[in-house]
């Protein structure tokens, strides 16, 4: 198995724009919330939330690592609130968190000054127990101020629309999405099965909606991995398709599995991008006529031997001899209000940086070496 531990960040900004929204913290088990208001930016699609002004100064910072152990990491750091803090974001979202709902003790769950989101594995596969999962962390401000910028309106574990402990939102529409005509393809039981690992934490900000993914790893071999590897990227991008025809922006961050091209992999071999899995992904960017922008590669199209992930108990970190396979993605329209949309898009109005933290690089001679990536926005 591929040992990772991606941190990227994503620091977003505008010259006169800031992410904000008007709501409360949202109460971990909040039943009636109702969802952001509207304001339209384009002609018949819905439209997204409001925005308030703020000073050009304010930032909203988010990064995704996949700590390959929740508990293993918080202990390197010494409490999980060290660990947080050390990372100085908005959003912290984690993956490969390695824990099932009871071993979720208070040490590793909660953090003075952060909401937690979390996503636990509910499947033993192959022996496997707690193998998965993911976290989303927000910083909070203050429990009462109008210029929150990181905490969520509404949150859902999974995707597919199914799970019963998802905090009720019509931001969301979970439910709407499992009605849709769309899923009918898949029985009850698959769908449940693609939730059942612990692979998604959705929040929505009102201004964008986060996916916190960890993408399934298939060997080539594996007929049966393959297969759920490909209904689960068909399901989530039919999620990503409903919440676009809503009008939402997207914002997809975590460890996809999934290196698209040669240059995101060290010794990509001629018959490297024909792969079924990196073809799905190139066709959801722009560039491949879909709606996504890759935002490294938006910001850094020709770096090369920029990898997230290593060969584990190798030394292959020491020699960067890795892959590209942690992303953060985004789609939708800028935050202006314009009538002229040309030359406008979220990387190119808003975001300010998107690169691997290679700080948190942990790779010494003699420790297995592990990783990180983040985005200024």
């Amino acid at each position: 198995m591929i040992d990772i531990s991606n941190t990227g960040t994503f620091d977003m900004n505008d010259e006169d724009i800031a992410i904000t929204t008007e709501t409360t913290p949202l109460q971990r088990h909040c039943k009636n919330l109702p969802p952001p208001p509207l304001q339209r930016h384009c002609k018949n699609l819905p439209p997204p939330p409001p925005l308030r002004l703020l000073h050009r100064s304010t930032m909203l910072k988010i990064v995704t690592y996949n700590v390959n152990g929740l508990r293993q990491r918080v202990s390197q750091f010494g409490s999980l609130l060290k660990l947080l803090n050390s990372l100085d974001a908005d959003i912290v979202c984690f993956q490969e968190i390695k824990l099932t709902k009871q071993e979720l003790t208070t040490d590793i769950a909660m953090a003075e000054g952060y909401e937690s989101f979390f996503s636990c594995t509910r499947t033993c596969g192959k022996g496997r127990v707690g193998y998965s999962g993911v976290a989303t962390f927000c910083r909070v401000k203050s429990a009462f101020s109008s210029v929150e910028v990181a905490l969520p309106v509404a949150a859902e574990e999974g995707f597919t629309g199914l799970l019963e402990n998802s905090c009720p939102s019509d931001s969301l529409s979970g439910q709407s999405f499992a009605d849709n005509q769309f899923l009918k393809e898949f029985a009850r039981v698959e769908l449940l099965a693609i939730d059942g690992e612990g692979r998604c934490m959705i929040t929505d900000h009102g201004h964008f909606v986060l996916f916190n993914i960890y993408g399934p790893r298939a060997d080539p071999d594996d007929a049966e991995r393959i297969q759920f590897k490909s209904a689960f990227y068909k399901v989530l991008q039919k999620r990503w398709d409903f919440f676009q025809n809503h009008g939402r922006r997207i914002i997809v961050v975590g460890d996809l599995n999934i290196a698209p091209s040669a240059i995101d992999r060290c010794d990509a071999a001629p018959d490297f991008e024909k792969n079924e899995f990196r073809r799905w992904f190139r066709s959801l960017l722009v560039k491949g006529g879909g709606c996504f922008l890759d935002v490294f590669r938006e910001i850094h199209p020709e770096r090369r031997d920029a990898y997230t992930c290593w060969p584990p108990h190798t030394g292959a970190e020491e020699f960067n001899y890795g892959s590209r396979i942690d992303h953060i993605l985004a789609c939708g329209l800028c935050l202006h209000e314009v009538h002229d949309m040309e030359g406008h898009s979220l990387i190119s109005c808003h975001v300010k940086d998107c690169d691997i933290m290679t700080e948190f690089g942990r790779w010494k001679p003699g420790i297995t070496p592990r990783y990180i990536c983040t985005v200024m926005y």
